[in-house]
């Protein structure tokens, strides 16, 4: 250790040194310290002072967190990360935090969850999946949710390091997906024809439209129930995609950016709007009500989603269909585009997907033989030139394509078929 003497202006003698502390924790940085004494003995004990105080804090100088436990600090990291995630984010994280990371970690003090305890959790939660086909299949989610979360209290000074950082992963099990629920030729037909012989009612008529335009379309019920009549160009036989409803009775903007889109509508959908918009006025009226929303339930400006499932659900059985979600609505319009031949990247672009391999994985094993099935169907094409716009319709869908018409009535039966 080098010392200095120093004459102050009053003619005192006093000794300085700086002393090298170590690396801080925090800042990564190297730490010195500025000391200054009147003796030289009494400039080695503060020296010695403060290597221990530098040590004490937990090799930092930085001002240590009082968060005692991770329950705590989750908590905390909540408070603030929330505000960064839409609804239905925010919906499906706290359900992870509340579910898998509370129970697991939130009895711990900080200083106790030690890299093997974060271990043998994450082997738990594979195991669970792989081996007992509980728990979630992407528990690589929640590890990574959890080493955020103690990254952030690194960040805060709460902890020195992050636990979490080098945890191994188990691989995920190959399990067989889970096959995508769809109307078949069968129970579309079927579905129809029952929705067709329903009483008038307005409840039936509501229903009956928000279906039939599902199937059109392939919308997102989400972006279904968002829609306001602004929205909707009857004239031009078009929708405006450009917001969804969220869990919470709230509006946001689409899951991304490609979400947000222009689609054509047939010639039997733009009727069935129409009739049902005078009618909807009409009873709005009859209420003394009035909402710009498409399929509002003229009580509130957008319905219960639960509502709508629990219709849904007796609709389907009534039916004699196999039971299926909303969701289904959208596979079946993707099945009918697939197989009639439409390229994979129209059909991307026209149910918003961001990117063309999330089409392609979602919805190619439904054709496995869907070459040869094209080959079959060349008779039911009917290519027409045009200078500017050539659209693609049938008796559930109407969509722009570059050179080539197809004409699904009649075929819609057969498309499913082997």
């Amino acid at each position: 250790m080098k010392i200095a003497e120093v004459k102050k202006k009053n003619g005192s003698t006093v000794y300085r040194t700086r002393v090298y502390l170590g690396v801080d924790q925090i800042t990564r940085k190297k730490v010195k310290a500025s000391i200054t004494a009147r003796t030289k003995k009494e400039l080695k004990a503060k020296a010695l002072t403060a290597q221990a105080d530098f040590k004490s804090n937990g090799f930092t100088r930085k001002a240590r967190s009082n968060i005692s436990t991770y329950s705590e600090l989750l908590d905390i990291w909540w408070e603030t990360y929330q505000h960064t995630l839409r609804v239905n984010s925010q919906i499906m994280i706290k359900g992870r935090l509340e579910n898998y990371l509370r129970p697991a970690f939130g009895k711990y003090k900080l200083d106790k969850l030690t890299p093997a305890v974060i271990q043998n959790q994450v082997n738990q939660w594979a195991a669970d999946y792989n081996q007992h086909s509980q728990g979630v299949k992407d528990y690589n989610f929640s590890h990574s949710l959890n080493k955020r979360i103690l990254q952030y209290a690194v960040s805060i000074q709460a902890i020195l390091s992050n636990p979490a950082r080098d945890t191994i992963v188990p691989r995920r099990a190959n399990k067989e997906k889970l096959e995508i629920k769809y109307l078949d030729s069968q129970n579309l037909k079927r579905f129809l024809d029952y929705l067709d012989s329903l009483d008038n009612s307005y409840t039936n008529f509501y229903d009956s439209v928000l279906y039939k335009l599902l199937l059109a379309t392939g919308l997102r019920i989400g972006e279904a129930l968002a829609l306001e009549w602004s929205d909707i160009d009857l004239e031009a036989a078009r929708i405006n995609v450009n917001k969804t409803l969220n869990a919470r009775q709230g509006v946001n903007s689409p899951k991304s950016r490609s979400s947000v889109r222009e689609l054509d509508i047939d010639k039997k959908t733009v009727l069935m709007l129409r009739l049902y918009k005078v009618r909807q006025r009409e009873k709005a009226r009859e209420v003394g009500t009035a909402s710009d929303t498409v399929f509002t339930d003229l009580i509130r400006p957008y319905p219960l989603k639960s509502s709508l499932d629990g219709r849904l659900k007796n609709h389907i059985k009534r039916a004699g269909c196999t039971p299926v979600s909303f969701h289904a609505f959208r596979h079946t319009h993707a099945s009918i585009l697939l197989n009639a031949g439409l390229p994979y990247k129209e059909i991307q672009i026209r149910l918003g997907h961001s990117t063309l391999s999330m089409t392609m994985d979602t919805y190619s094993h439904l054709s496995p033989e869907n070459e040869k099935k094209r080959l079959g169907q060349k008779s039911n094409l009917k290519y027409k030139k045009r200078t500017k716009l050539v659209f693609w319709q049938s008796e559930f869908c109407f969509v722009r394509f570059s050179h080539l018409i197809i004409d699904l009535k009649g075929l819609i039966i057969k498309i499913f078929k082997n």
